[in-house]
C-alpha cells in the first residue's frame, strides 16, 4: 500500500535534547514537506524531559511509558490516526503490532554495557529488544557498525536492516571571526582564550573520566599549561562519579560545566574551540563528531564503533580505553596548527555529505517499501 498513512512516535523529540530526541525532531521536521497529511506523529503525553534526579512521578511516568505505552498505548494512537504503518525511533516497541512496523535503533550499547544503564530500562530492554528485532517489520539504524552489531549480537537478517545516516543541522557552520555571534557566546560564558570541547550527555558511555584523566597529564605539560576542556550537554544517568573525579585530579579550574546550550551556542562554541575531543567508548554515530565537523573545528575521536565510519578520515583516531592515546591525539592537535588546518578542511568537506533531507528522503523510501510488501 505504497502511499499510506505513517504514524511517528515524537514522545522523544520532547523529552530527550540529545541524541534519539534530536533525531526524532529533525527527522520529522524534514519528513513534513515530504508526506503531508501522510505523516501523522503520536506522542505519549505525561513523560516530562528526562532529569538527572527523578521524582516518584518521573518514575512512574517511565514504568508507564515503556510498559504500556510502547505496548498498547501506541497502538491504539496509531489506529486513531488511521496509520497504515508505524516508525518508533526509540527501540522500544510493540512486540506485536497490528500495522507493519518500523523501529530506529541507534546502537546495542545496553546490550554490551548493560551495566552502564539504570536497572530498569536495561532490564525492560534487554527483554524486549531480541524478540522485536525479530518481529518487526524493518530496523533503521544510522551505521553500518550498528548493522554489524544487530546481526551478530541479535540475529537480526541483513535484508531487514536498513543504514540511514543522521544528518546535520544547518545551524552548525562557520561564520567569520569577526561575527558578533562568536563575541557574544564568548562574553556570555566566560570563554578562555584556547579551549578543547566535549559535547554529549553526562554518563559512563562517554568515557569523561578517561578524558580528564588525559586533561591531567597534558596539564603537566609546559607547553601545554593554558589548556581548559570545556563540557556542553545535560545530566545523564551514572553520573555522580564526574564531578568527583575533576576533584580528585585537582582540575577545578582546567575543566567547566555548561550543561545543555541552544543550537546556535553550541556552533559558536565549537567554532571557537581549538579541537572537540569525543573519546566515548560506544555509538551507533555519534552526531558530535560531524557536528563539530561542520562547524569549522578539528576533531579527535575514538577508534572504534560508529565513530572511524562516521569520521571518514577527517579526524584524529584514539583508543578510548587507553589514556595516554586520548593525551597524545588531544595534546597533537592543540598544538599542531598545520594539522588543525588540515582537519578543519577535511571536516567541512565530510559534513557537508549529511543532511537530514537526504535522511527523511531515504526514510520515505523504506516507508514506501515496507506499505508495499
Amino acid at each position: 500500500m505504497s502511499g499510506g498513512r505513517v504514524a511517528l512516535d515524537v514522545t522523544m523529540a520532547r523529552t530527550n535534547h540529545l541524541g534519539t530526541g534530536t533525531y526524532t525532531r529533525k527527522l520529522v521536521e524534514a519528513l513534513q514537506p515530504l508526506m503531508g497529511e501522510r505523516l501523522s506523529p503520536v506522542e505519549f503525553g505525561f513523560v516530562g524531559p528526562m532529569n538527572h534526579r527523578k521524582t516518584v512521578r518521573d518514575r512512574l511516568a517511565t514504568l508507564v511509558h515503556d510498559v504500556w505505552w510502547t505496548q498498547t498505548g501506541i497502538l491504539r494512537a496509531a489506529t486513531a490516526q488511521h496509520a497504515d504503518l508505524l516508525h518508533v525511533p526509540a527501540m522500544l516497541a510493540p512486540l506485536r503490532s497490528s500495522v507493519p512496523l518500523v523501529v530506529t535503533i541507534f546502537d546495542l550499547a545496553i546490550v554490551r554495557f548493560p551495566k552502564k544503564f539504570r536497572r530498569w530500562h536495561r532490564t525492560f530492554t534487554r527483554y524486549v529488544l531480541p524478540r522485536l528485532a525479530r518481529s518487526v517489520d524493518a530496523i533503521v539504524t544510522a551505521s553500518e557498525a550498528s548493522k554489524r552489531d544487530l546481526i551478530d549480537l541479535l540475529g537480526v537478517p541483513p535484508d531487514r536492516i536498513n543504514v540511514i545516516p543522521c544528518g546535520i543541522d544547518g545551524g552548525f557552520t562557520p561564520v567569520h571571526d569577526d561575527d558578533p555571534r562568536l563575541r557574544d557566546v564568548s562574553r556570555r560564558y566566560s570563554l578562555p582564550p584556547a579551549y578543547a570541547i566535549t559535547v554529549g550527555a553526562i554518563e559512563p558511555r562517554k568515557n569523561l573520566a578517561g578524558l580528564f584523566r588525559a586533561v591531567k597529564l597534558l596539564s603537566e605539560r609546559r607547553e601545554l599549561r593554558d589548556l581548559q576542556l570545556i563540557h556542553v550537554g545535560p545530566v545523564g544517568w551514572h553520573a555522580d562519579d564526574v564531578p568527583r573525579t575533576v576533584t580528585s585530579l585537582g582540575l577545578e579550574d582546567r575543566v567547566r560545566f555548561l550543561g545543555y546550550v541552544s543550537i546556535e551556542d553550541l556552533a559558536s562554541l565549537y567554532q571557537l574551540a581549538r579541537v572537540s575531543v569525543y573519546p566515548s567508548l560506544f555509538e551507533g554515530f555519534g552526531l558530535p563528531v560531524l557536528e563539530a565537523m561542520a562547524s569549522g573545528c578539528p576533531v579527535v575521536t575514538s577508534n572504534c564503533s560508529s565513530m572511524p565510519e562516521v569520521a571518514g578520515g577527517a579526524a584524529v583516531l584514539v583508543d578510548p580505553t587507553n589514556v595516554e592515546s586520548i593525551a597524545e591525539g588531544l595534546g597533537r592537535v592543540w598544538q599542531d596548527e598545520q594539522l588543525r588546518r588540515e582537519l578543519i578542511a577535511r571536516g567541512l568537506a565530510r559534513a557537508a555529505r549529511f543532511t537530514w533531507d537526504a535522511t527523511a528522503s531515504e526514510t520515505l523510501k523504506l516507508y514506501d517499501r515496507v506499505l508495499a510488501a
